[in-house]
């Protein structure tokens, strides 16, 4: 079974139920849930507790609804799920029950069933999913169903309260009728009733046709006529002010009106909300709200009955409101309970569907749009015919890793919360504001061009320029933009989208705040997708190779060490230069598989060579990336690969940037001094370009520094270059650490550096990074 993503299934959901009709509510469902969950077989039964029997409501088999027969409920996994609530079986369910002939005629295997609760919590039936193979499900399944149940109990609880007052609508006719005989006037009265029966029965036929809005409507100018009351009206309560409520529709003799808002306290609404029901039997006019504006000052009579959903919390009212006096209201307030139940119901199902929709289309961290509604909103946008120009923008905040590790994601999802509320208060009231995901936040703006698009993201900019205090931590945030026009560079919305995200990610890449896509960006990133996409066949296949550059001794010129160095030859691509082929390994989540190569092949040509009698001199230099430094099997790997081998965890030597120590330095300080323990050397790569804190550095374990070849290309010609190198040794002698300089190219450079202190380098005027016969034949 494919599972989709979950708010797409809650979407599935709230789409597939809108429009079913209340007589078709559970056929409905049975087949939504097996359509969405892939099963054959799903099944909704009412279960009678007293008599222990299992009625089928609706039935969905293979493609075809199913009639199946009311059954004992005992030696069934129905009763396991009225005693657990929920029972599961993965396979081989017919064997545990092998008297439930249901179960044998459909040939399940796989079966999971969860209680239909009614509001006060008492059990009512079974959702049942039913498969003929073992069941597997997708991780969204509870969920879903735990949605289902709450709709089929409200639905269940409904139709079994409009049942029993049925019931008890009979039991007065029916008495009324043993004594009808000997008394006109009880006669009248059961031809009464039986206009109300009648009645009854046409509300649950023709109401039931529509959901939503116009059911609402339906449903109470049928009250009216039902009722023959001249005025007909259903009102919320007010989410934040309970003090008030608001029509949702209103029928005065047959019109529908404008919907008002009123004041509860006063009027007989509030009697209805305090003590569920309200009847004032005339001169009800001098107690209807003054929102009504007197319209109403000739009604007489009202009755009004309290809405409650499942849980019993009100909701609202329903009523109705006579001309004339009223003198007998009993079958008025045994069908308006009638009404009222049908109307919670409803009520209920469409907050329930608000609910899913918000599951399916609501971010719940920042209570933005998320990807799937800004699709649609998007979506919708390029369907407009009216849509002559659009901009999409798409942001990415600058490391926000660094918070969620610092701080903890509780605080960084703070922080997101805070950002999402700074952005939407820099937009103008047309601009579509949506989180994607992760740090990612998209706008869409309607009818701009590139200035305008621009203007945007730059108040996006201005709206988290200065720092952001979230539970009293202060926090620098900035964000890279991407931005992409309509028409210009895309003909749909995912094009569109595409080339916002190019555009995004050459701004990271320049570190500029906006960028603008242009053509030949989609260029250089289809170059580095299929450069990354050859690649990973690279690593995985072992085509890539090592070079070996010399270490040596800057008084005598001997061989002290050697760098290993990976190279790629592509077939297609040629030779890819390691700043090339690095970066998008680093970027792609590749960077980590590169480097456990590495370590293998290094410890494989070590092995080589001492069994070809060839020994080389001080430590074989790995260079280790800072996400490969962070990994906690690294140490692990290494000893592996020198065990498998045979090569002494001594004969290597670990290169790690300044910046990727910086990373996270307490546990960089750890793990340094677990690989020391193991014997291995260390040394801080590219020194003086991370910009390390002195009080970090002497506490690494490291056994040398290299001083970036930046500083030594220039030093004979820069003298800042020449003080940052002379600082950097003398800063490292203090601390008893070797130096080793990258990028010697002449002589007066070694001169310098044996002044300065430095006795260690490499570079071009040693050797190039050689093959490993030729490194061989001239250094071993």
């Amino acid at each position: 079974m494919s599972p989709n993503c979950t708010p797409e299934i809650f979407r599935q959901l709230a789409d597939k139920l809108s429009y079913v009709s209340e007589e078709g509510f559970f056929h409905h469902l049975v087949m939504s849930l097996a359509d969405m969950l892939k099963v054959d077989h799903a099944v909704v039964e009412h279960v009678d507790n007293r008599q222990h029997i299992a009625t089928t409501l609706a039935a969905w088999s293979k493609g075809a609804f199913r009639e199946i027969a009311p059954y004992p409920l005992d030696a069934t996994p129905s009763q396991r799920v009225a005693r657990h609530s929920r029972y599961f079986v993965a396979s081989q369910v017919r064997q545990q029950f092998a008297s439930d002939d249901r179960l044998t005629t459909m040939h399940v295997d796989g079966y999971l069933g969860i209680a239909i609760t009614a509001p006060d919590g008492g059990f009512l039936g079974v959702i049942a999913l039913m498969h003929s193979s073992p069941l597997l499900l997708p991780i969204y399944t509870d969920d879903l169903l735990r949605i289902a149940s709450a709709l089929a109990g409200a639905e269940l609880a409904r139709q079994v309260t409009e049942s029993q007052t049925q019931e008890r609508l009979l039991y007065k006719k029916r008495a009324l009728q043993r004594i009808s005989k000997h008394n006109e006037t009880l006669i009248n009265t059961i031809n009464e009733q039986q206009r109300f029966q009648h009645a009854v029965v046409s509300l649950a036929t023709s109401v039931s046709a529509q959901n939503g809005e116009a059911f609402l409507h339906q449903l109470t100018a049928r009250m009216a006529e039902v009722l023959s009351a001249e005025v007909s009206f259903i009102a919320l309560l007010d989410e934040q002010n309970h003090d008030f409520a608001h029509t949702l529709t209103l029928y005065v003799n047959g019109e529908r009106q404008d919907n008002f808002a009123y004041y509860l306290p006063g009027v007989p609404c509030h009697k209805v909300m305090v003590e569920q029901e309200c009847i004032v039997y005339e001169n009800a006019a001098i107690m209807l709200p003054t929102e009504s504006n007197g319209a109403l000052s000739w009604v007489n009579g009202y009755v009004g009955r309290r809405l409650d959903n499942s849980h019993g919390q009100p909701m609202g009212l329903i009523g109705v409101m006579f001309k004339r006096p009223l003198v007998d209201v009993d079958i008025v307030r045994n069908v308006l309970q009638i009404f009222a139940a049908r109307t919670a119901s409803e009520l209920e199902r469409q907050q329930d569907e608000v609910r899913i929709r918000q599951l399916a289309f609501c971010d719940p961290g920042t209570h933005l749009p998320n990807r799937a509604a800004f699709m649609r909103h998007l979506e919708s946008a390029f369907n407009d015919a009216h849509t002559s120009e659009l901009a999409l923008l798409l942001l990415d905040l600058n490391h926000f890793k660094e918070i969620n590790d610092t701080a903890g994601h509780d605080l960084g999802d703070l922080v997101l919360e805070a950002v999402a509320r700074n952005f939407a208060a820099s937009l103008n009231a047309d601009e579509f504001l949506a989180r994607l995901g992760g740090d990612e936040f998209v706008v869409v703006c309607p009818a701009v061009d590139a200035s305008g698009a621009l203007a945007t993201a730059q108040r996006l900019c201005d709206s988290i320029s200065r720092p952001m205090i979230v539970e009293q931590h202060s926090f620098e945030i900035s964000v890279g933009v991407g931005i992409s026009l309509y028409p210009q560079h895309a003909a749909t919305p995912l094009e569109l989208l595409k080339h916002a995200d190019i555009a995004m990610y050459q701004a990271k890449r320049q570190k500029l705040s906006v960028c603008v896509f242009e053509p030949w960006m989609g260029r250089v990133v289809a170059e580095q997708l299929n450069i990354a996409k050859r690649l990973a066949s690279a690593i995985a296949e072992k085509q890539l190779s090592l070079h070996f550059q010399p270490q040596v001794d800057l008084e005598s010129g001997q061989l002290i060490g050697a760098e290993a160095l990976c190279r790629w030859h592509d077939k297609e691509l040629g030779d890819v230069s390691p700043g090339k082929f690095i970066p998008i390994a680093e970027e792609r989540g590749m960077i980590v598989a590169l480097g456990n190569w590495v370590i293998e092949e290094a410890c494989r040509q070590l092995a080589e060579w001492r069994d070809q009698g060839h020994f080389m001199a001080g430590q074989l230099a790995i260079n280790i990336a800072a996400q490969q430094f962070e990994e906690e099997d690294l140490v692990e790997s290494l000893l592996n690969s020198c065990s498998c081998f045979g090569i002494e965890p001594s004969q290597l030597s670990l290169e790690i940037t300044e910046s990727g120590i910086m990373d996270n330095p307490e546990k960089a300080i750890a793990m340094t001094e677990v690989l020391k323990g193991k014997g291995l050397g260390l040394s801080i790569d590219d020194f003086g370009t991370g910009y390390s804190s002195l009080a970090y550095l002497k506490r690494f374990a490291a056994d040398k520094i290299k001083i970036d070849i930046s500083f030594v290309r220039d030093m004979l010609t820069s003298d800042n270059d020449r003080v940052i190198v002379a600082t950097i040794i003398a800063m490292a002698n203090t601390l008893g650490l070797e130096t080793i300089a990258e990028g010697i190219e002449q002589q007066d450079q070694i001169t310098a550096l044996l002044a300065m202190g430095c006795t260690q380098g490499q570079g071009y005027y040693f050797d190039r990074p050689l093959g490993a016969e030729q490194f061989v034949q001239r250094w071993l």
